[in-house]
């Protein structure tokens, strides 16, 4: 028996396939995707827990974030409020912010301390 069609190409014998859902034959000797299994994990890499961020934070930096992001809050959430409020109630807010982000920018360091670019891997 010849490995050549009529048209003179050749052609492959058929070998024993799995067919989906039946149980894969011993005799057949190769490994596929599904037998992989990982190595043991021996690393000790345990992730940071996050802490609270406001637990160490100065106490300038909460105060200027609380008085920035309070004040932008209060200007979009007060023009929906059913309550009249003072003409000066606006100033007062965006003086809030200015307030707040001055704060934030006087609790910047500096100078920076070390060499560190700040990449980690």
């Amino acid at each position: 028996m010849s490995n050549r069609r009529e048209d003179g190409s050749h052609y492959r014998r058929r070998t024993a396939r799995p067919q989906p859902g039946r149980p894969v034959p011993k005799n057949l000797g190769q490994r596929g995707p599904r037998d992989f299994s990982p190595a043991e994990h021996e690393d000790d890499f345990r992730p940071p827990n996050p802490k609270n961020p406001v637990a160490g934070a100065k106490p300038g930096v909460v105060i200027g974030a609380l008085l920035a992001i309070g004040g932008i809050l209060c200007l979009v959430v007060f023009p929906f409020l059913p309550v009249n409020f003072p003409g000066w109630t606006t100033a007062a807010l965006i003086g809030a912010i200015l307030l707040g982000l001055v704060v934030l920018f006087l609790q910047m360091p500096s100078k920076r301390t070390g060499t560190d670019d700040g990449a980690r891997v």
